[in-house]
């Protein structure tokens, strides 16, 4: 599968959307990434629809977690929405839940460190 084909544009002003239609797994990891690139070049901010879609191994994660990176660092904001209830944990585990556009506001109370 091309990188075009990877990431599909849905349209959007003021940002480019576009919606994964295959796994974010190591078989498609050069695409996706590719895709990644194409569109941060395109100068826009970058909503990522990945409800077609899913985490399936570490190759995947690290693929998403670097498009946002890429795009930081291009000094474009990357944010994902429609993820499932597993790239949710993930994003949540790594301290990333930020990425998700649709992700639960905090709600303030810190948990404590300490052990009661």
């Amino acid at each position: 599968m091309s990188a075009m084909t990877a990431l599909t544009p849905v349209g959007g002003v003021g940002s480019t959307r576009v919606r994964v239609l295959v796994p974010f797994d190591l078989r498609h990891s050069a695409d996706l990434r590719q895709g990644f690139v194409t569109a941060i070049r395109e100068g826009h901010d970058l909503l990522v629809d990945i409800s077609g879609s899913t985490v399936v191994d570490q190759v995947g994660f690290a693929t998403l977690v670097g498009a946002h990176a890429r795009a930081a660092r291009a000094g474009r904001r990357l944010r994902f929405t429609g993820a499932d209830e597993r790239t949710t944990r993930l994003l949540r585990r790594a301290g990333l839940i930020r990425l998700l556009q649709d992700a639960p506001a905090p709600t303030g109370r810190r948990r404590s460190s300490l052990a009661v």
